[in-house]
């Protein structure tokens, strides 16, 4: 092993870095998921909103 690697092994901020990750991944997926349901609710949104008007062009 090299000092550097050595020295990362012993040192804790490495397993912060970890932990931070893994914190940043489960935010992200949440995120991810809520535009992802808000999008398909407001694309159905805009349809419905369409048809009620009764409009001739597409949306």
């Amino acid at each position: 092993m090299t000092k550097f690697m050595k020295k990362f092994v012993k040192e804790e901020s490495g397993a912060a870095i970890v932990e931070y990750g893994l914190a940043l991944l489960v935010v992200a997926s949440i995120a991810v998921g809520a535009f992802s349901f808000l999008g398909s609710e407001t694309a159905n949104n805009v349809g419905l909103a369409c048809d009620a008007l009764s409009l001739t062009n597409p949306c």
